[in-house]
C-alpha cells in the first residue's frame, strides 16, 4: 500500500527486465549458438557409436 515502496519495486522490476533483455539474454543466445557444432558433433559421435554397438551386438547375437 505504500506508494514509495510500489514505486521502488517499479523500478528495480524495470531495472532488472533491461538487464536481462540488454545483457544476459544476449549472451546466453550467444553462448548457445557458440555451443551448436560441438553439440552436433557429439550427436553425430554418439550415433555412430550406437550403431557401431547394434551391429556388434547382433552379429554376435545371429552368430550364435
Amino acid at each position: 500500500r505504500d506508494p514509495a515502496a510500489r514505486a521502488k519495486a517499479a523500478e528495480t522490476l524495470a531495472k532488472t527486465q533491461r538487464v536481462l533483455k540488454d545483457d544476459i539474454k544476449p549472451r546466453a543466445e550467444q553462448a548457445w549458438r557458440d555451443a551448436q557444432p560441438g553439440i552436433e558433433h557429439a550427436k553425430r559421435r554418439l550415433a555412430g557409436f550406437a550403431k557401431e554397438f547394434r551391429d556388434e551386438y547382433r552379429k554376435g547375437r545371429d552368430g550364435q
